[in-house]
């Protein structure tokens, strides 16, 4: 039986050839958030720019913004009783770096290997720590669910 968080690497691992350590795939996976199995990934957008330029990735949410330090945040969901995935969210990112204003981006829903995630670009140029904070609505739900991350980049 393959377990969420081993499908979630299998579907980076598809999703995006040649990532090496490239993803930030911690330990912690999935985090718990009420009734949500949250995993998420880090990307530096270069990996996503040796993609072919008519490469479905290349063109996700306006296509890879310029300039150094740029990674893609994937957040898959599943809920924590069915083990299904969800498809139907409204999901925000809010990421912080120590002592730099936060970015607040939606994570746009995509569809990576065939199945449904959420992602968004944001400049991630240092090492870090940064905190990445996630809220979640879900149709007919009276309150986001939140979750946060503390994430550093990985050493290369």
């Amino acid at each position: 039986m393959i377990t969420s968080r081993r499908r979630l690497l299998l579907l980076l691992a598809f999703a995006v050839p040649m990532l090496g350590n490239a993803v930030a795939a911690e330990q912690g996976q999935p985090l718990k958030a009420g009734d949500l199995e949250v995993f998420y990934g880090v990307i530096p957008a270069e990996t996503i720019l040796g993609h072919p330029a008519d490469h479905t990735e290349r063109k996700m949410h306006d296509g890879v913004p310029r300039g150094a330090g740029q990674h893609h945040l994937i957040v898959s969901l599943f809920d924590a009783h069915t083990r299904q995935r969800v498809t139907d969210a409204t999901v925000q990112a809010r990421v912080t770096e120590l002592g730099l204003a936060p970015q607040r981006k939606t994570l746009e829903v995509m569809t990576i290997a065939g199945a449904i995630t959420y992602g968004n670009y944001f400049r991630m140029s240092g090492s870090g720590p940064y905190r990445i904070e996630i809220e979640i609505i879900r149709p007919g739900s009276s309150s986001p669910v939140k979750t946060s991350i503390e994430y550093s980049h990985p050493r290369r």
